[in-house]
C-alpha cells in the first residue's frame, strides 16, 4: 500500500461484492472519501464509516445517473470507480435477445458513458482526476457463449479508448484494467485473482503523477506452481 491519501473523493459503483467492496474498503482506509454505489443498500451498509457513505443507483437508469450526480455535483472528485458489470451469462450468439444485449451495453457501456460524462466538471476542479474501467480480458479475447457479456466489454474498450483521446483536455486520465478470472468468493485463490488484488491495484494507478497515465492493464494469476 502506498502512502496516506488526504483530501480526495472517490466513487465506486459495483461496490455490493467482490471487486468494488474490496476497493471501497482500501480506499477508506488509505484515506479517501468514498461515495459507495449500489442497487441494494442492504450489501453495503457495512462500509459506511468515518470516510464511507452510500448511494442506491442503478447504473443503467438514466434517470437516475442524474438524480446522482445532482446531488453531488459541488464536489471536487478525483477518482472514478465504473466498476459496474456484468451480463446474463454464458449464452451462445444465435440464442441471444435484443434485451439482454441492449441490458449489457447499458451495464458496462452507456450507463459508464453518461455517469462520467455527468462527473467532468467535478473532475476537473481535481489536481489529478482519474476514471478507471473494469474491465475484462474476456472483451479483448472473446470466447465462445460469451454472448452479451464479451460484446459488451469489447464496447467499453471502444469506449475508453475514445475517451482516453477527448478527456486529457479536462485534465482527466482514463485507464482500463482487464483482469482474467477472479474468484471473488476465495474459494479457489490458487488459481484466480481475489478482488483484493484488483483493488491494490486500482489504489497503485489513483496514485500515480498527474502527468502519468496508464492506458490499459492486463491481469492475471500467476501459477505458484511453476515459480
Amino acid at each position: 500500500m502506498g502512502h496516506t491519501i488526504n483530501n480526495k473523493t472517490a466513487i465506486v459503483t459495483g461496490a455490493s461484492k467482490g471487486v468494488g467492496y474490496a476497493t471501497v474498503k482500501l480506499l477508506s482506509e488509505s484515506g479517501y472519501k468514498v461515495i459507495a454505489v449500489s442497487r441494494d443498500l442492504s450489501k453495503v451498509s457495512g462500509l459506511v464509516g468515518d470516510n464511507v457513505e452510500v448511494y442506491q443507483m442503478d447504473i443503467t437508469n438514466a434517470n437516475e445517473i442524474k438524480k446522482f450526480y445532482d446531488k453531488y455535483k459541488d464536489i471536487t472528485l478525483d477518482l472514478l470507480v465504473n466498476n459496474a458489470g456484468g451480463g446474463s451469462g454464458p449464452t451462445s450468439i444465435i440464442n441471444e435477445t435484443m434485451d439482454n444485449f441492449r441490458r449489457a451495453y447499458d451495464i458496462n457501456v452507456s450507463g459508464p458513458m453518461y455517469l462520467s460524462q455527468l462527473f467532468v466538471p467535478c473532475m476537473k476542479k481535481s489536481d489529478s482526476a482519474t476514471i478507471i474501467f473494469i474491465s475484462s480480458l474476456g472483451g479483448k479475447f472473446p470466447y465462445r457463449s460469451g454472448g452479451n457479456y464479451t460484446n459488451a466489454k469489447r464496447g467499453m474498450m471502444a469506449l475508453v479508448d475514445t475517451m482516453r483521446l477527448e478527456f486529457p483536455e479536462y485534465g482527466i486520465k482514463v485507464t482500463e484494467i482487464c483482469p482474467g478470472t477472479i474468484d471473488t468468493q476465495k474459494e479457489k485463490r490458487d488459481i484466480a485473482l481475489t478482488a483484493e488484488d484488483m483493488a491494490e491495484c486500482i489504489l497503485w494507478v489513483s496514485e500515480l503523477p498527474s502527468h502519468v497515465n496508464i492506458n490499459h492493464i492486463e491481469l492475471n494469476h500467476i501459477d505458484s506452481g511453476k515459480y
